[in-house]
């Protein structure tokens, strides 16, 4: 399988995993610090276990174990933002913000990594930016702008994590979510009132912490081997249209309309990101089956 269609799947499976991580959150009516905390200690658990059982196929050097830590730094920011920017403000208004990543980390990989970005890109970037701003010019007025910003600061500490993977390439960054959770875990350790779940958050809580979370990171973090980290960002724009909608169907959370707006630019920016690369992709198939 050609590389950047094979990270462009895993990318893809994880975020679609990702996706009802919202909605999840959202279902927990447990204080959000309690939330972290087990949610990143389940992470570290069910991830160290995988990589107990896989050891042999990791090699580890004083560069990996560097940019590991940076990684996990990275995802620990990521997370404790993105959940509190959900209690803070609208899934969908979070998720829409979130848009910014591949703006940020298309930055980031050009002047840390010397990575070229295509015009492609940017155009579509550009276009994600303008939805980024109906979304924020919905909430001035809403009280959701606190959430927003937080939502923002989620965004660069997402793409700075796919930058740190990407330089880490080809490498699998895989075990750095065990010391990822570990600080999520430390840093909610010192905030919650109490570690008690609710008993009618612990099925959640199991969902979340156990399958969905662990099972979407390992899947994206392999994204950044393949791809560039703003292709990977544009990819995690998936989430946007997936978890809202999840959110809509179960809790009837309506997005507003200048997230609406703001959503349908940005997914008009991923189809104009991905549909050449398909079509390119298609042409060279042809051609091969003609050879």
């Amino acid at each position: 399988m050609d590389n950047r269609l094979k990270g462009g799947l895993l990318t893809a499976a994880g975020v679609a995993v990702l996706s009802l991580d919202a909605l999840l959150i959202k279902l927990i009516s447990a204080d959000p610090w309690i939330l972290l905390f087990w949610r990143g200690l389940l992470l570290s658990l069910c991830i160290g276990g995988v990589c107990l059982f896989r050891a042999r196929h990791y090699r580890p050097s004083r560069k990996l174990l560097t940019l590991g830590l940076g990684s996990a730094l990275f995802y620990a920011v990521c997370t404790v933002t993105f959940v509190i920017s959900i209690r803070l403000t609208s899934v969908a208004n979070t998720l829409i913000i979130l848009s910014a990543a591949p703006l940020i980390g298309a930055l980031l990989s050009r002047f840390l990594l010397k990575e070229q970005v295509s015009g492609r890109t940017w155009l579509a970037i550009l276009l994600c930016l303008g939805g980024l701003t109906l979304v924020f010019s919905g909430s001035r007025n809403g009280g959701h702008l606190l959430g927003d910003l937080t939502a923002l600061l989620c965004a660069a500490s997402m793409a700075a994590k796919f930058v740190v993977e990407r330089a880490a390439s080809p490498a699998n960054m895989t075990p750095a979510l065990v010391p990822a959770g570990l600080l999520v875990s430390l840093f909610a350790l010192f905030q919650a009132p109490t570690l008690a779940l609710p008993t009618q958050d612990i099925l959640w809580m199991a969902i979340l912490g156990l399958l969905v979370v662990p099972l979407a990171y390992a899947l994206i973090t392999q994204g950044p081997r393949y791809l560039s980290a703003p292709e990977v960002g544009l990819l995690m724009m998936l989430e946007m249209l997936l978890g809202p909608l999840w959110v809509w169907l179960v809790l009837a959370e309506q997005p507003g309309q200048q997230a609406w707006m703001g959503g349908l630019v940005v997914l008009v920016a991923l189809a104009c990101q991905s549909w050449p690369a398909r079509r390119r992709q298609a042409v060279l198939a042809e051609r091969a089956c003609e050879a």
